[in-house]
C-alpha cells in the first residue's frame, strides 16, 4: 500500500467490527483499510492461503463482513500471500522502492521534478535522477517521491533501466 500510487492513505487493523451472525456475536478486525485515489475505501483481509476459508464459520463471517462493507459503500478484498510476491520482478521493485521511503529530498528537488514533469508529462528515470544529482542518490530520491505520491514508476519490470519512463501523479 505504501508503494502503490493508487493508494492515498492506509491503516493497519483500523477498527473492530462486531456483528451477529446466525445468533452468535462475532468480532472482526480487518488487516488493512486503504483510501484509493478514486475516493473508494477498501477493507483488506490478508491470508497466507485459502486454507482459512475451509472453516465454514470463518468463511461465513468474512461473507457477512463483505456484505456490511457493500452496504456502506466500501470495497472488501481478500488478498493471498502468493499475490503479494508475484510477479517476482514487481515484488522486487516494491521492496526496492519501499526501502528508500525515508530518503530525504528538498523542496528544491521537488520543484525541479514537478516542473520537469509538468512540462513534458513523462521523463526517463535517468534524466530525472540527473536533476537530483544523479546516480544512486538521485534514484533514491525519486523512489522516496514515489512513496510520497509525487511520481509514478512502473513496477512491472525491474527498476534497473535508466531509460524507464516516469510520470507525475
Amino acid at each position: 500500500s505504501e508503494v502503490d500510487t493508487s493508494v492515498v492513505d492506509y491503516r493497519a487493523q483500523p477498527f473492530r467490527l462486531e456483528l451477529v451472525v446466525e445468533g452468535t456475536k462475532r468480532a472482526y478486525i480487518p488487516d488493512g483499510l486503504r483510501l484509493l485515489e478514486t475516493g473508494d475505501l477498501e477493507v483488506v483481509e490478508i491470508k497466507k492461503d485459502r486454507t482459512a476459508l475451509s472453516d465454514p464459520s470463518y468463511a461465513l463471517k468474512l461473507d457477512c463482513v463483505a456484505k456490511v462493507c457493500e452496504l456502506v459503500g466500501w470495497r472488501f478484498r481478500t488478498i493471498y500471500a502468493a499475490e503479494l510476491f508475484k510477479p517476482t520482478d514487481r515484488y522486487r521493485n516494491v521492496v526496492d522502492v519501499q526501502s528508500w521511503r525515508l530518503t530525504h529530498y528538498t523542496s528544491s528537488d521537488l520543484y525541479h521534478i514537478t516542473a520537469r514533469l509538468d512540462a513534458v508529462k513523462t521523463e526517463t528515470l535517468g534524466a530525472l535522477s540527473d536533476l537530483l544529482g544523479g546516480g544512486p542518490a538521485g534514484e533514491a530520491k525519486l523512489k522516496a517521491m514515489m512513496v510520497d505520491r509525487v511520481v509514478r514508476i512502473d513496477l512491472n519490470e525491474l527498476i534497473v533501466n535508466m531509460s524507464r519512463m516516469i510520470d507525475r501523479l
